[in-house]
């Protein structure tokens, strides 16, 4: 399904590109041009965040283009736009708040009179039974330049659920407990395998786990040993992270060794461990000189 979402995408944004390419052969290509494009589009975006946060659907969704090749998808399911707007004023009437903002975004301009907005964005909000959530969004929309002005011809958005505040609890509790009998220790790389799977079978919401060892030089070399071990179906898998990928810059152990406290990561996919999206809580782990061991990690699935 997913395959053949970004397929469907990508033949509808060809070929807008291609209508508007032969309409107006060399115009509007400068990087002036694209500037003002941009600026146009990200302000049309922040009204549509606004939008949003107001939990007005009408507004929100007001952009989107009649036009029937257009492709509208939210959640893996394929709206009209009237739909769209109906399923959307249905949610917004069963929150009491709602906060979008965004974590990143990008505008490309791949043709005069077409541009793609693709955007990382944090969605907060508390229902009408005062339940809080978080969460993420993925989204694209490629906007087209039309007579009546700027139009929505493919909106796609993906969500990604945040744990639940008692699942994060729990983490930070069992990961905390972990640490300080570790910091006791004098542990090695090859002492992790019978420590963390003996923590992710206790633990069986937490997906995978690793000790990132801090660095240390060996023969003029800086040799870096991240055992990870992660859920697969009823057992458990180890992945050694490979030595050209230098972890001691990612965010999961970069952030908590540079304030000296446990943290949160955002969301990321972890290509060469898990292979999921996740989110990552790290402590970092000092021994009794108060140097540093590394960093004592959990991952939680997002789904």
């Amino acid at each position: 399904m997913k395959k053949s979402i970004r397929i469907i995408s990508f033949v509808l944004l060809m070929g807008v590109v291609a209508l508007n390419s032969c309409k107006t052969p060399g115009a509007g290509n400068d990087e002036k041009d694209k500037a003002a494009v941009a600026d146009t589009i990200n302000r049309l975006m922040t009204q549509v965040t606004n939008y949003a946060n107001q939990l007005n659907a009408d507004s929100t969704f007001k952009y989107l283009s009649s036009d029937s090749t257009s492709i509208f998808m939210s959640a893996g399911m394929h709206y009209s736009p009237a739909i769209l707007n109906k399923v959307f004023r249905n949610v917004y009437s069963g929150l009491k708040s709602q906060q979008i903002s965004v974590v990143s975004s990008v505008v490309k301009v791949p043709a005069p009179g077409v541009a793609v907005w693709i955007g990382f964005l944090k969605n907060s909000y508390i229902t009408r039974t005062d339940q809080v959530f978080d969460g993420w969004l993925c989204e694209t929309w490629i906007w087209q330049r039309k007579a009546e002005g700027w139009k929505v011809m493919h909106y796609h958005e993906s969500i990604l659920r945040a744990p639940s505040p008692d699942q994060k609890k729990l983490v930070e509790t069992a990961l905390g407990k972990l640490a300080g009998e570790l910091a006791m220790k004098s542990v090695k790389p090859e002492d992790m395998k019978p420590l963390l799977t003996g923590y992710l079978k206790k633990y069986p919401s937490v997906y995978g786990a690793t000790l990132a060892f801090a660095p240390f030089e060996s023969d003029g070399k800086s040799i870096k040993k991240a055992p990870y071990f992660y859920h697969s179906g009823n057992e458990f898998k180890q992945v050694d992270l490979p030595e050209a990928y230098d972890y001691t810059v990612s965010e999961w152990y970069a952030v908590p060794v540079r304030a000296k406290a446990p943290c949160w990561s955002s969301p990321y996919y972890d290509d060469g461990g898990g292979g999921v999206v996740m989110i990552t809580y790290s402590i970092p782990l000092y021994g009794k000189d108060n140097a540093l061991i590394g960093v004592l990690t959990s991952d939680l699935e997002l789904k």
